[in-house]
């Protein structure tokens, strides 16, 4: 019985990981966040650097 649990518990964990590492790069490369990443990526800069780019 420890040993199935064992085995169950190991084979349900990793396809959990999976899933979850799956949403997270589908959240992350999502077209709808482009926005978000680009104010992200110049929040960095000043006010006059941002508006030249």
């Amino acid at each position: 019985m420890h040993e199935f649990l064992l085995l169950f518990s190991k084979t349900v964990g990793l396809l959990w990981l999976i899933g979850f590492f799956i949403i997270v790069v589908i959240w992350a490369y999502s077209p709808k966040r482009k926005k978000a990443h680009r104010h992200a990526a110049l929040s960095i800069f000043s006010e006059e650097a941002r508006d030249e780019k």
